[in-house]
C-alpha cells in the first residue's frame, strides 16, 4: 500500500521488548528510487473532505485495526506518551523603514518567524525566558524599549507572559504584526500530567501494560498571548488562546498569524487492559464520539471548546498508518477586533513545516519495514525511507488543499534544518532529501555507493490532487552523485532558480544547482574546501555565506568557520575568504537555532552579527578556557572580501548561547544575551 501519511507514528519497525512486539504505529508502503515517481492512484494519495460522522468513523476503524494487531501480540502507545518535540523552521531578510534595520532571519521573504527579539524601527521588543520557575508562573517577560534619537535603547515597560495555572510553560518566541499598532503575538507550549484511571484496578485478570508513566500522560497545549503595546509603558494582554496539542510551527504573513498544531487524542478505549475481550473493546470503540477526538481551545481562561468541527477536516481513506493524529492549521487575523481565527485540519501528523507567502507544506518521514517471514518470524531490519508531503494554499476563504506526494529519503535529523530542504518557485515544490544507504562514518564501496542526496521537483496535478515528480537529480541523463560515498547532507538552500547543497564526511563539497528548468535540473559545479557549512545564506551579487565548522583532512571537527563563496561562475567558483574562530568545542548561535545569526545589508556591505562561544585549546580540560560574545563580520560586495571586526563580550560573561540574538538598526547593533540588551555602534 502506498499511503501518503504524515504521522510521526509511521516511524519505526516492530521492536521486541520482553517478548512482546511493540508496534509503534507503523505504516505500510514502500519508499522510492532516485527516478521520477510513477503517478499515484487518486484514491491512494489524495485527501478528501470529511462528511458528517466520517471522521469519527475513520477513528473507530483505526481503533479496530489496532485491535486486530493486538490479537497478534502488538501493543500501541499514543504519540503523546512517546514524543513531545516541537518543530520549527529558518532564513534571511532585511527590512526597510524610516530607519533601515535587520529582521529575524527567515527562510522566505514576506513570511516572518517567531523569535526572541523584534523591532518596528521605533521600538524594540525582547522576550526573556524565565528560568527555574514553578508551575503556573509566567514563562517569559516581554520587555519594550524605545529607540532614542542617538540610537540607544530606553526600557519603557515590561509584562510577564505565558502563565498557565498548574502547568509548566516554555516560551517559543514572538511575532510582531506590522499594521496593528504594535500588536505582539507571544507563543509558547504548556504541559501538565493528567492522571488516568488505572486499567488494572479491581481486576484480577488484568495484564499489566508495564509502562512506568501509567496511569499518567503528558497533555500539551500551545499558548498564545496577544499583547498590545500601543502604550509602550504599559503593555497589556488583549487575548489569551490555549490550543490543545503540540506546536509544529508558526509564521506571520502580513497580519495573519499561522499556527500549526498537532494532537494525539487519548481515548478511553486505549486505557483498557490488554486482557479484555474483543467484544468489550469493540463496545468501547462504539462509544467514541467526535468530542472524544477533536482538540479544544480556550479563550481568556474560558471553557474548552472544540477547535474545529469534524467536517473541517481532510481525510486520506487509504492511510496505512495505525496512528490517530490530527494536524490543525489555524489562521488568526491579528488586525481584527477581537482577533478572528479559523481552523482546518487533516488526519495525520507532521514533523516538518514549510511556508511560502502563498503555500503551506507539511511533511514527515515514513520508515517501512519488510513483511514478517513465514510463521510470523521477524525479518532482519531493513528499512526503506520516504517523505510524505501535503500541500495547502492560502486563500480568501481559508486554507485549501492542493495535493499530496512522496519523495524518496528523509529530510535529516535536525528539526531546525528540515524546512530548508524544501522550497517553492513558480508553483513547483523542490525537495532535497538524504537518500544515502549508509550511516555515520561508514565507508562503502565508492563504485557502488548511490548518491547520498536526491533533489525532487514536484508539480500539482489538479485532476487527482497529487504532487507529481517532474524531475529528479541525479537521474539517468545526469547520473553524477550529489555528495561522495559515506557523506551526510549538511547545509541546503533552495532559492529562486538556484540550489546550494553541502555534504561532508572528511571534506566539504559545495554544489551549485541550476533549477531554472524544472524538467531538467543540473549541477553547475562543485567546490571542495576544508570543513563544512551547516547553513548557507545567499547575500546577493552571486555571493554565498556559509557558517559551520572547520575540519582537518581526516574529518576531525575544529572551530567555527565563517566562509564567503563567490558563485558568479559555478564551474569555477571559489572560496573568497574564510575565518575560523576557536578550537574544537566552539559553537555559534546557529548550532542551536536557525535564528542565531543576524544579517544586514547597507549599500555594498553586508554586516553579520553571530553569537559565539569560542573555545581555546584543551577546552574540555582547562576550565575557563573560553569566551562568549557577539562576533561581527563584514562582506564587501565590491571587493568580494570577508573581514572580522572586534567582538562584543557577553554582558554576563556567560549565558545560554541558544537564546543570544542580535538586531541592527541604522549604525547600531543591539546584542540580546542573558535577558539583557547591550547597544554598540557598528
Amino acid at each position: 500500500m502506498n499511503s501518503h501519511t504524515l504521522t510521526r507514528a509511521t516511524r519505526g519497525p516492530a521492536l521486541l521488548a520482553g517478548g512482546v512486539a511493540l508496534l509503534l504505529l507503523g505504516a505500510c508502503g514502500g519508499g522510492g528510487g532516485s527516478t521520477p515517481l510513477a503517478p499515484s492512484a487518486p484514491s491512494e494519495s489524495a485527501l478528501s473532505a470529511s462528511a458528517p460522522g466520517e471522521l469519527t468513523g475513520y477513528v473507530k476503524g483505526k481503533l479496530r485495526e489496532r485491535q486486530t494487531q493486538r490479537e497478534q501480540g502488538a501493543v500501541f502507545f499514543t504519540a503523546d506518551a512517546l514524543l513531545n518535540v516541537p518543530v520549527a523552521t529558518t532564513g534571511f531578510t532585511a527590512m526597510g523603514s524610516a530607519v533601515d534595520r535587520s529582521g529575524t532571519t527567515v527562510q522566505e521573504a514576506g513570511v516572518d518567524e517567531d523569535d526572541l527579539i523584534k523591532s518596528d524601527g521605533t521600538h524594540v521588543f525582547t522576550l526573556a525566558r524565565v528560568q527555574g520557575k514553578a508551575a503556573g508562573d509566567a514563562a517569559a517577560r516581554l520587555q519594550v524599549h524605545r529607540r532614542a534619537a542617538d540610537g540607544t535603547l530606553v526600557a519603557t515597560g515590561s509584562l510577564p507572559v505565558l502563565a498557565e495555572p498548574g502547568q509548566m510553560t516554555s516560551a517559543q518566541g514572538m511575532l510582531l504584526a506590522p499594521d496593528t499598532g504594535r500588536l505582539v503575538a507571544v507563543i509558547g507550549e504548556s504541559s501538565e500530567y493528567v492522571r488516568l484511571p488505572n486499567p488494572c484496578d479491581g481486576r484480577t485478570d488484568c495484564v499489566s501494560i508495564g509502562l512506568p508513566f501509567f496511569p499518567q500522560r503528558v497533555k500539551t497545549s500551545v499558548a498564545v498571548d496577544i499583547v498590545s503595546a500601543v502604550a509602550p509603558a504599559a503593555p497589556v494582554v488583549n487575548e489569551r488562546l490555549r490550543i490543545e496539542g503540540r506546536l509544529i510551527g508558526s509564521r506571520l504573513i502580513g497580519n495573519s498569524l499561522v499556527l500549526v498544531t498537532q494532537t494525539s487524542p487519548f481515548l478511553p478505549v486505549e486505557a483498557l487492559p490488554m486482557s479484555v475481550s474483543a467484544a468489550e473493546r469493540n463496545a468501547a470503540i462504539d462509544k467514541v464520539v467526535a468530542a472524544d477526538v477533536l482538540p479544544t481551545v480556550r479563550v481568556n481562561g474560558g471553557a474548552a471548546r472544540p477547535l474545529f468541527a469534524e467536517t473541517d477536516c481532510w481525510l486520506q481513506p487509504k492511510n496505512g498508518s495505525y496512528g490517530i493524529e490530527l494536524t490543525a492549521i489555524t489562521t488568526i487575523d491579528l488586525q481584527a477586533t477581537p482577533v478572528a481565527r479559523r481552523t482546518q485540519c487533516f488526519v495525520g501528523g507532521s514533523e516538518a513545516l514549510y511556508i511560502s507567502p502563498t503555500s503551506l507544506v507539511l511533511a514527515t518521514t515514513r520508515y517501512t519495514s519488510p513483511a514478517p517471514g513465514p510463521g510470523g518470524a521477524s525479518p532482519a531490519i531493513a528499512l526503506a525511507t520516504s517523505t510524505d508531503l501535503h500541500k495547502f494554499a492560502f486563500g480568501a476563504s481559508g486554507v485549501a488543499y492542493r495535493g499530496s506526494g512522496e519523495v524518496p529519503g528523509h529530510l535529516g535529523w535536525d528539526a531546525e534544518k528540515r524546512s530548508y530542504r524544501m522550497g517553492e518557485w513558480n508553483g513547483d515544490l523542490r525537495v532535497l532529501t538524504y537518500t544515502g544507504a549508509t550511516g555515520w562514518g561508514a565507508v562503502p564501496d565508492a563504485s557502488k555507493a548511490p548518491s547520498p542526496a536526491t533533489l525532487t521537483i514536484l508539480r500539482e496535478r489538479t485532476s487527482d490532487k497529487t504532487l507529481q515528480a517532474v524531475s529528479t537529480l541525479p537521474n539517468a541523463q545526469r547520473p553524477a552523485p550529489l555528495g561522495k560515498p559515506g557523506e551526510q547532507v549538511y547545509g541546503v538552500r533552495l532559492i529562486g532558480d538556484r540550489g546550494y547543497v553541502v555534504t561532508f564526511r572528511q571534506i566539504d563539497p559545495l554544489y551549485v544547482l541550476d533549477l531554472s528548468n524544472p524538467l531538467d535540473p543540473r549541477a553547475l559545479g562543485e567546490l571542495e574546501v576544508a570543513g563544512f557549512s551547516d547553513w548557507l545564506f545567499p547575500l546577493g551579487d552571486n555571493l554565498l555565506l556559509g557558517v559551520g565548522k572547520d575540519a582537518d583532512l581526516q574529518g576531525r571537527v575544529g572551530g567555527v568557520k565563517v566562509a564567503l563563496f563567490d558563485v558568479a561562475n559555478p564551474a569555477q567558483m571559489k572560496q573568497a575568504g574564510s575565518i575560523v574562530l576557536g578550537e574544537s568545542g566552539s559553537a555559534s548561535g546557529l548550532d542551536f537555532t536557525r535564528h542565531g545569526i543576524d544579517l544586514f545589508r547597507q549599500g555594498d556591505t553586508t554586516r553579520i552579527a553571530l553569537p559565539l562561544l569560542v573555545a581555546g585549546k584543551d577546552f574540555f580540560r582547562a576550565a575557563g578556557n573560553w569566551s562568549q560574545g557577539l562576533h561581527r563580520f563584514e562582506v564587501d560586495h565590491a571587493t568580494r572580501t570577508l573581514v572580522s571586526r572586534p567582538a562584543i563580550p557577553a554582558p554576563l560573561g556567560w549565558s545560554e548561547l541558544s537564546t543570544d540574538r542580535a538586531l541592527q538598526i541604522g549604525p547600531q547593533v543591539h546584542y540580546f544575551s542573558g535577558g539583557l540588551l547591550q547597544t554598540a555602534t557598528w
